[in-house]
């Protein structure tokens, strides 16, 4: 069998084993039963799932290196060797000095001549071969109890010849009281050498059958982060590796080593993409495998399988045999020849199919190109008598057919399809294939575009963009209705991408001239232009529209626009603080409705997540928490994919307000990763990023996440997540005593701001503005935002706005030394934080006021310095001990530092009475802080003004890290610690 298509040169380097990943549970057990003598375990496995490697980590286990451990392997030979793998295993068994053997021993010289000095001399031979070859298995015997404690490892059993398999049986129906024996075999062999398994003990002896099945997506991403040598993979990533590999691990590794070596040939941005992926040549071991299987089956099961193949998905016996002119005996002696031979596989509702798409890629290459234009024009008469025919399935093997008008005629029809059915990133596929031909008319190029432009609007995809633009100035000749429709899509798509927010809107107007005649599409325009959040444009502009968007609304009559305009009001008063549309929204019939349409459907679950979105950010989070996780289930299950995007961004915002912390940076840099070139998702993740790197003293991270936010650029990026990334930079600025770029960055944020005038949305900025200011000694700009603020907020429903204008107040009172009103205030913010809740600024408050008290006792008893506190600051020091142990709680390791800092200051720390603790070789609380901020990268400057220590301690605590740890340098730290786990769970 020759390989139709050609391939490039190519050189195949293989770097040695990979770490054993996702076999924990599976080593721990065989583990467990190996250490209980005698012992013999059974590994089975389809191809491919790792059986030697399995091994490979056994052989190298520390609990067996006190005993030998003989490792030999069976190999697919016409004629094996007799007693192979268990010769291989005993020839290095002379490394030690073994028991003490009899003289039947000897018989196993001519076999081990590498033992001739420690075996005794060869007896006479026996006449009789039977009762010589068992004096061999005897001899055998002998020797593996002469090992003492020993481990023989197996690999390769079904391969097994008769004698070594008689022999297996011999040794583990009696076996040495020291030995363990696991072996290994292959199930699904195309040899059929799978039956017989030599495996049966008595019952003194520990057992198991261990089966080795698929890894699950955590372990494929895991080995994906080794093989690539990444810190991570994207979610989205790893579930496309999983998919295309099945998890079965040498697939998983072959896959990874031939994308690791194009990577170096592609572009950055393709390093990791799914397309990349699906395009990825058959690594050659594993083509070489499946052709070996091939090469095994009978002519009409290959031509079945090259069948199932050019079908591309499972499908019943019945169809691959058509299309293979196979019925009848003949198609079910060859299916069961595929399945004997692991070529295919049932997957359930009697389908058949290969068990990953790289599989049926390598049976697919086998097939010459006249065949293949032959089975794909007769899976086009197969599938075209189904009942209901598959549009895609035909829309694609009329184009692998070179039928190109069957193929636009089909291919438009599925993208019709999937449209009603909400699959809208197919619909967008099928519609972009389409539009790259060069031959299409200009009436199909604007039907086709109009449907594109349409769908487009549900999800996200930076390439439609591109298609949209090439039109538009391609065809000047396009009626203005029709173009104003595509300006439009343009234009919406345009505002949703990083840095064209500008354009876009001018695109959106352009647009709603076009549609003069057609106001319901010019409405959906003015309805965008309505839309405050996004840039520096005056809400008063906004307004006009706003306006506009109402009159027009009693005329349109379309359901689905109409509750589009209607959710998009109710939404968007919210978010500016109009507490008319929570009343509004809870009014409507079961808060919107069941609706049939999928149009209608897409609308009410956008209302859901842009409602989720404003509430979250007035601070109604317990709301929010309800409709964002509505919202998501409503815009995935219609196919609204950008909505249920953005849903996902307000989720770990919320995540992070509420103090929700546990993994929340990994989940947040796999959704910015998954949308890198979505704006308001990439801003909002990097908000969240840049907070949680600030409360871990990660200052040059935060900022660098802050930036990605569009805090130095806000008239390109949503204002909510400006304003409030603002604040958190301001804040990171303070802690390294930046006063002067805390104030820069706080006068460009107020100065946004303003020129926007939504102050509902500048919670998170005022207090660090007024923190800023009055560190500088700007008296009259502190006032000023805090004043502008109140009225800015006066009669709106924002109940966080309310609460940090406490928090603005307290800061004034406290920079004017008037600290006992100001502890007043900050416990007032402290209880509005709780209630709403946002633990993190309500723990900041408790420390704030704790730090008031202790300031006013210090000057009521005209005692300026630090010393022993009084029992009047009791209180105070109880608070600030609180806050420290609150902030541990929640993560913020830099905050718990300064804490535990200022209770020095003021005197209130004393070491414990019970004395220090000894941790041996175990990391020490404060060891495993440092050890995780140098898993960061951290520096020992960084790490210790995150733990406010001293260098010269912390000097100390990194040298007994890598000393504990066994790491060789500060890099090798992050490593050891993703497997470091502490001695006893209560330390």
């Amino acid at each position: 069998m020759w390989l139709a298509t050609p391939r490039p040169t190519s050189v195949s380097v293989r770097a040695g084993s990979t770490a054993l990943v996702g076999r924990d549970v599976e080593v721990s057990a065989i583990v467990k039963i190996l250490l209980r003598r005698p012992a013999a375990v059974l590994i089975e496995g389809e191809p491919g799932m790792g059986r030697s490697r399995l091994l490979e980590e056994l052989a190298g286990r520390r609990e067996f290196t006190s005993g030998r451990v003989l490792s030999g392997a069976c190999q697919p030979m016409r004629e094996p060797f007799p007693f192979g793998p268990l010769l291989e295993a005993l020839r290095s068994v002379g490394d030690r000095p073994l028991g003490p053997l009899s003289p039947v021993a000897g018989v196993l010289r001519p076999l081990l001549p590498e033992l001739a000095e420690s075996l005794p001399p060869r007896p006479e031979p026996l006449a009789d071969p039977c009762a010589e070859r068992h004096r061999q298995f005897r001899a055998v015997r002998e020797l593996l109890i002469a090992c003492g404690p020993a481990l023989v490892l197996i690999d390769d059993l079904q391969w097994a010849d008769e004698d070594t398999r008689d022999l297996m049986r011999f040794l583990t129906a009696a076996m040495p009281a020291e030995l363990a024996v696991v072996a290994a075999y292959r199930t699904g062999s195309p040899s059929g050498h799978g039956a017989g398994i030599p495996f049966r003990t008595r019952a003194n002896v520990q057992t198991a059958r261990v089966t080795l099945g698929p890894l699950d997506v955590e372990a494929v991403g895991k080995l994906a982060e080794e093989l690539l040598d990444l810190p991570r993979v994207s979610a989205p990533f790893t579930a496309k590796l999983h998919e295309s590999t099945a998890g079965i691990p040498f697939v998983v590794e072959e896959t990874l080593r031939a994308l690791r070596d194009a990577a170096g040939r592609l572009p950055i941005g393709e390093v990791l993409s799914d397309r990349l992926l699906e395009s990825l040549e058959v690594p050659i071991s594993l083509r070489e495998a499946i052709t070996e299987r091939l090469d095994a089956l009978p002519e009409p099961a290959v031509r079945l399988a090259c069948a199932a193949a050019v079908l591309a998905v499972p499908s019943e016996p019945a169809v691959i045999g058509e299309l293979a002119c196979l019925d009848g005996d003949g198609l079910r002696s060859a299916l069961l020849s595929t399945l004997d031979g692991g070529v295919l596989g049932e997957l359930g509702g009697d389908r058949y199919g290969f068990r990953h798409p790289l599989a049926r890629k390598a049976v697919y290459d086998t097939i010459s190109g006249p065949e293949r234009t032959l089975l794909h024009s007769r899976a086009i008469q197969v599938l075209a008598g189904q009942p209901v025919p598959p549009l895609t399935l035909l829309a694609n093997h009329s184009r692998a057919a070179g039928r190109t008008e069957q193929w636009r005629h089909y291919a438009e029809a599925a993208a019709d399809e999937a449209i009603a059915r909400g699959d809208t990133s197919r619909a967008i596929d099928l519609l972009q294939s389409v539009l790259a031909e060069a031959s299409l008319g200009e009436d199909d190029i604007a039907r086709l575009a109009t449907k594109l432009s349409q769908v487009a609007l549900r999800g996200f995809r930076p390439d439609v963009i591109e298609t949209l633009e090439r039109i538009l100035e391609d065809l000047t000749d396009l009626r203005p209705s029709v173009r104003g429709t595509i300006r439009l899509s343009l234009g919406m798509l345009l505002v949703r991408t990083i840095g064209r927010l500008g354009r876009g809107r001018v695109e959106v107007e352009k647009a709603i001239t076009e549609l003069v005649d057609e106001p319901e599409l010019a409405a959906r325009g003015i309805n965008l232009l309505a839309q405050p959040i996004d840039g520096l444009t005056p809400l008063s502009w906004h307004e006009v529209w706003m306006n506009r968007a109402r009159e027009v609304f009693d005329r349109i009559e379309d359901p689905e626009l109409r509750l589009a305009l209607l959710g998009d009001r109710i939404s968007t008063q919210a978010h500016i603080g109009d507490g008319s549309a929570w009343t509004e929204f809870t009014e409507l019939p079961d808060h919107g409705g069941v609706v049939d349409g999928v149009a209608e459907r897409v609308q009410l679950a956008r209302l859901w997540c842009n409602l989720a979105d404003a509430q979250s950010w007035a601070g109604h989070l317990a709301r929010a928490e309800k409709l964002v996780t509505e919202g998501i289930r409503r815009a995935t299950d219609a196919g609204a994919l950008y909505a249920a995007g953005l849903a996902q961004g307000t989720r770990v915002r919320l995540d992070w307000v509420r103090g929700d912390w546990s993994g929340l940076a990994e989940t947040t840099e796999q959704l910015r990763d998954t949308y890198p070139d979505l704006g308001p998702i990439v801003m909002e993740c990097s908000l969240v990023l840049g907070g949680l790197a600030a409360v871990r003293g990660e200052f040059a991270a935060a900022q660098r996440h802050l930036t990605a936010a569009s805090v130095h650029a806000p008239e390109h990026g949503p204002i909510p997540v400006v304003l409030s990334a603002a604040g958190v930079l301001i804040r990171v600025l303070l802690a390294t005593d930046d006063v002067d770029g805390a104030c820069a960055a706080a006068d460009n944020a107020v100065t946004a701001a303003r020129r926007k005038g939504v102050w509902v949305w500048a919670a998170a900025l005022v207090p660090a503005s007024a923190e800023a200011y009055t560190r500088a000694g700007r008296w009259s700009e502190a006032d000023a935002v805090v004043e502008e603020f109140a009225r800015g907020i006066d009669g709106k429903d924002s109940p966080v706005s309310r609460v940090a204008l406490l928090a603005g107040q307290a800061i004034l009172l406290d920079a004017r030394g008037k600290h006992p009103a100001a502890a007043t205030v900050f416990d007032e913010a402290a209880t509005g934080y709780e209630a709403l809740p946002m633990p993190y600024q309500a723990i900041c408050a408790r420390e704030r006021a704790a730090l008031c008290r202790l300031n006013a006792g210090r000057l009521t008893a005209g005692r300026l310095t630090a010393g022993q506190p009084t029992a009047g600051d009791r209180k105070a020091i109880e608070e600030l001990t609180a806050a420290a142990e609150a902030y541990e709680r929640l993560g913020a390791t830099r905050d718990a530092g300064r804490c535990r800092h200022q209770l020095r200051e003021h005197g209130a720390w004393a070491p414990s009475q019970r004395g220090r603790r000894g941790y041996g070789q175990e990391l020490s609380p404060r060891e495993l802080e440092v050890a995780r901020m140098l898993s960061d990268g951290r520096t020992n400057r960084e790490i210790a003004d995150g733990l406010f220590l001293s260098p010269r301690t912390v000097e100390q605590h990194v040298a007994k890290v890598l000393r504990k740890l066994g790491a060789r340098s500060r890099t090798d730290v992050a490593r050891r610690m993703t497997t470091y786990a502490p001695a006893t769970a209560d330390r």
